[in-house]
């Protein structure tokens, strides 16, 4: 195994260089005096879960059974600013590696720190609501067979579904909302109470979580989501929220 070794002048120059080396994880075994080497991993890298997806027609459409980015229904995925389809998983987001704020948002340049004035798409200039694919999260990260839903269909969902919030779905320890098919009680979609990430912090995971669609309010920033809530709501199905703010995905099959 080759080593190379690189020279800094100041102590300062190798603490700055920190960030860009790609420093191999090397642990040496006992029994036959090797060692083990194995590539540096960036624990931030943006990178698309290899998984496939399932659907459940309820309401006139097929909903994924999980969400962008999880292994499994209990799995809370990827964390997506509004119309950026690199996701962040929980680690990461709670890690540093997103701050989720206007500062970091995909389409924000202003300097002024309110983002009200350094939209550069999605903005009342050009009159955009709805994400183009090229901006949908799902559809980037599930195959184009699939997109995110609208304010409205969202809304249509929660009329055809009646809800129960659980503190443990089917013994995964994992809190959320259970929605049954009104009209076939076999179809089940489960939310998992994942929260929402903001500055760098997840404060609301088991107690709600939201869930994009791919509509933005007329006249704002803010976009259309669904807030799965604890306590006395349920799910709130038609509310808004900053678009720089880490929110889960689910999607729709339209293939």
């Amino acid at each position: 195994m080759a080593i190379y070794l690189k020279e800094f002048a100041t102590q300062a120059a190798y603490e700055a260089a920190q960030s860009s080396l790609m420093l191999p994880n090397v642990s040496l075994i006992d029994e036959t005096n090797g060692v083990e080497y194995s590539p540096y991993v960036d624990p931030c890298k943006k990178e698309k879960i290899e998984t496939t997806y399932e659907w459940i027609e309820i309401g006139g459409k097929k909903w994924a059974t999980k969400n962008v980015g999880a292994l499994t229904e209990t799995d809370y995925g990827q964390y997506f600013s509004w119309g950026d389809p690199d996701g962040y998983t929980l680690a990461q987001a709670s890690g540093g590696c997103k701050e989720f704020l206007w500062e970091d948002y995909k389409f924000w340049t202003s300097d002024d720190g309110s983002g009200s004035s350094g939209l550069t798409k999605y903005n009342n200039t050009d009159g955009k609501l709805v994400l183009d694919s090229d901006d949908d999260m799902a559809t980037v990260n599930m195959g184009s067979d699939w997109r995110m839903p609208t304010k409205d269909e969202y809304v249509a969902l929660g009329k055809a579904v009646t809800t129960a919030w659980t503190e443990d779905y089917q013994g995964s320890g994992v809190a959320g909302l259970v929605c049954t098919d009104k009209t076939d009680s076999s179809k089940v979609l489960f939310f998992p109470a994942c929260g929402s990430c903001h500055a760098g912090e997840n404060r609301t995971e088991g107690d709600c979580a939201y869930y994009w669609s791919k509509t933005r309010v007329s006249g704002s920033n803010n976009v259309k989501v669904s807030n799965v809530m604890r306590y006395v709501f349920g799910m709130r199905w038609d509310e808004s929220e900053s678009r720089y703010t880490g929110c889960a995905v689910r999607g729709i099959f339209v293939g």
